[in-house]
């Protein structure tokens, strides 16, 4: 089922504390783990420009919140036509205001109105976590993309080696919630409220292993991973698992869709 943005909420109208351009902003970082690592989103973007200097085709950014991203990384590869998805009426005002074609739609189950083949690149970054399962987006993000195109996702990692300590302790691992108030059986207890205001719980990550095997299933071959961690100031551990990104607390991938026959 497809909703419609324009009623009830004015989408011509910018959200509180959200300028009109790609800024992130506190309010983006507050509901972004990648936009608060811009360094290494940065990093992946640089390769992706070497791959595809084409400035040409559609930007589609599935989980889009108010949009700081899309428009950031609209403006880094030269594309304008940008469109976002996301299931919160508010945030996707903000994204309008930015100058995004605003989509309100599930993506548990919604099938995205746009033609097949219309889209040079689609971003996901940290929604796949929050779905029940990823069949929909990734099959959605085939269709859409034209061939050649570029697929570019970021996630929590739930073979990171946080996880896997926290597992050996006998602790939940991140990103594996079983309740909407509490972080049950993690290493504290409730969710942060500044960074988990109006959000869902995480309810499944995927190890890299997991990500590699259902994108090659998509059409899509993995051609840079990056880890990360979110923030700017990192641990020892942190920064070396950069370079292992099965390891890392979150990933980074970029992938490319595959002719079709």
């Amino acid at each position: 089922m497809i909703h419609e943005t324009m009623q009830p909420v004015d989408l011509t109208e910018p959200a509180p504390e959200i300028v009109a351009d790609g800024s992130v902003t506190d309010a983006d970082l507050g509901i972004s783990a990648q936009a608060r690592s811009m360094r290494d989103l940065e990093w992946v973007l640089d390769r992706l420009v070497e791959r595809d200097p084409a400035r040409r085709g559609g930007l589609l950014d599935i989980g889009c919140g108010m949009g700081a991203l899309t428009a950031h990384i609209g403006g880094r590869l030269g594309i304008t036509e940008l469109t976002g998805v996301d299931l919160d009426s508010e945030r996707l005002k903000a994204a309008a205001a930015r100058g995004i074609r605003p989509l309100l739609l599930d993506l548990n189950e919604d099938s995205l109105p746009l033609a097949s083949g219309s889209k040079r690149v689609v971003t996901c970054f940290g929604v796949l976590a929050y779905l029940n399962l990823y069949d929909n987006v990734l099959a959605e993000s085939a269709r859409v993309l034209e061939d050649g195109g570029w697929l570019l996702l970021s996630m929590p990692n739930l073979a990171s080696y946080a996880n896997r300590l926290a597992l050996l302790l006998g602790y939940q691992p991140q990103a594996v919630a079983v309740s909407r108030f509490r972080q049950a059986g993690m290493r504290g207890k409730r969710r942060n409220p500044n960074t988990s205001a109006n959000m869902p719980p995480l309810l499944h990550a995927a190890t890299l292993r997991c990500m590699r095997e259902v994108l090659d299933a998509y059409g899509f071959d993995v051609e840079i991973v990056r880890g990360f961690a979110p923030g700017e100031r990192h641990g020892l551990v942190d920064r070396i698992t950069r370079h292992f990104p099965r390891l890392s607390r979150r990933f980074l991938i970029l992938a490319r869709k595959r002719a079709t026959a």
